[in-house]
């Protein structure tokens, strides 16, 4: 099994089972843990839009260097949601 494989696997079945584990109970949390569940639900929605989009271009308009494709389409379902968590983690809490 390719390492691309195990991250898009990771990505479409063990990101959703952690932001999962991260909103149990999402009112009774911190405000810290808040922010990042949703950081990381709108990385993943923002993820899964790409992947979905760029994985339906047929493959006769790739080049077989191209990256890009690649990593949209193993990876981002992975990475986005880190780096929102990240991001939501990183912003100041409401008023």
């Amino acid at each position: 099994m390719s390492l691309n494989l195990v991250a898009l696997l990771l990505g479409l079945f063990g990101v959703p089972v952690a932001l999962l584990w991260l909103g149990h109970r999402l009112r009774k949390r911190n405000p810290l843990r808040s922010r990042i569940f949703w950081g990381g639900v709108g990385g993943h929605c923002v993820a899964a839009c790409l992947a979905v989009t760029l994985g339906m271009i047929p493959p006769e308009a790739w080049s077989s260097g191209d990256a890009a494709r690649g990593f949209a389409v193993f990876w981002t379902l992975l990475v986005f949601p880190v780096l929102g968590g990240l991001l939501g983690a990183a912003m100041f809490p409401r008023a």
